[in-house]
């Protein structure tokens, strides 16, 4: 029952953001990302000041650290290994054009926001751990602002709805989301064996599919602040792999497959970079993949973590 209440509670926000916006009922002021910023950046601080509020994190950084990369390798190279066994069973590999050299300045912007990011939570949780004046803060306080970005969520949707038709004509569309989720949750479930971690809790941090300011605040609001921590900071470590490899994989012809490293991120972080590597071919496919991780990352991440 408790799954199904979170899973309900988390529809009903992100469905009335994308009501609102479709029935133009919130006006649209063109401050919307101004306002998705200002909404993530306090999620993510109050994320930290939870997170350095108890008193046993700091025994546990050293592990957070070592759990975050490896799930992160864990999940791009499960990624890679059924993309590239998806495709060749498919016989689609030779199909796709050779990209062009990626653009070094594409990837240090790339890296930027989930640097500035980072930094949030970092500073959200040095002023838990080292200032008492925070001790009036409430667990309620980050659920209240998670459901104000889903329903910003849910508005952004809409408004930034793209005519895709043409990409869904081609079955690699859904080859590639289908090969991230299963190579994801794979190369997770294997990690999570590693670190004696429980099948459902290793599928719900391999869940977030780069969607490192949503899944870690999920998996924080199920109980787990520290296992949530290490969520945010594998989805930014896959992020920053992502923007390393796309460039390169596009060179030797598997753009399908630098897609679904990106994730839930291809449709909107690592875009430029897909586009200037891949070409414009490809991002089509890349919003599609995007979209169809974004809109399941809301729902897996909680789903599986009660399955632990």
């Amino acid at each position: 029952m408790e799954t199904f209440t979170s899973l309900l509670i988390i529809f009903l926000f992100l469905t009335a953001g994308m009501a609102g916006a479709y029935f133009k009922i919130i006006p649209d002021t063109g401050y919307l990302d101004k306002i998705m910023s200002i909404a993530l950046a306090a999620l993510l601080f109050s994320m930290g000041l939870r997170i350095g509020l108890l008193d046993s994190v700091t025994s546990q950084l050293v592990r957070i650290g070592v759990l975050s990369f490896s799930f992160a390798i864990g999940t791009v190279v499960g990624t890679i290994v059924v993309a590239l066994l998806f495709l060749f069973l498919y016989g689609r590999l030779s199909f796709f054009k050779r990209g062009d050299k990626g653009d070094h300045a594409s990837i240090i912007d790339g890296l930027k926001e989930p640097m500035r990011l980072l930094l949030f939570v970092l500073a959200g949780f040095l002023c838990g751990l080292l200032l008492p004046f925070f001790s009036w803060f409430k667990e309620e306080y980050t659920t209240y602002l998670l459901y104000a970005l889903l329903f910003l969520i849910g508005v952004q949707m809409i408004r930034n709805e793209i005519d895709l038709k043409k990409a869904m004509l081609h079955p690699v569309t859904f080859i590639i989301p289908l090969a991230t989720i299963i190579g994801s949750l794979g190369g997770g479930l294997l990690t999570g064996f590693l670190f004696d971690i429980d099948p459902g809790k290793s599928l719900s941090l391999a869940a977030g599919f780069g969607w490192y300011s949503l899944s870690g605040v999920l998996i924080t609001e199920m109980g787990d602040p520290v296992l949530g921590a290490a969520a945010f900071l594998i989805n930014v470590i896959r992020e920053t792999i992502a923007l390393l490899l796309i460039p390169f994989l596009a060179r030797f012809n598997l753009s399908p497959v630098a897609i679904g490293i990106g994730g839930a991120t291809t449709m909107d972080v690592t875009l430029p970079l897909i586009e200037r590597s891949c070409g414009t071919d490809f991002v089509p496919l890349a919003i599609v993949n995007g979209a169809v991780l974004s809109m399941l990352v809301p729902f897996l991440v909680p789903f599986f973590y009660t399955l632990g």
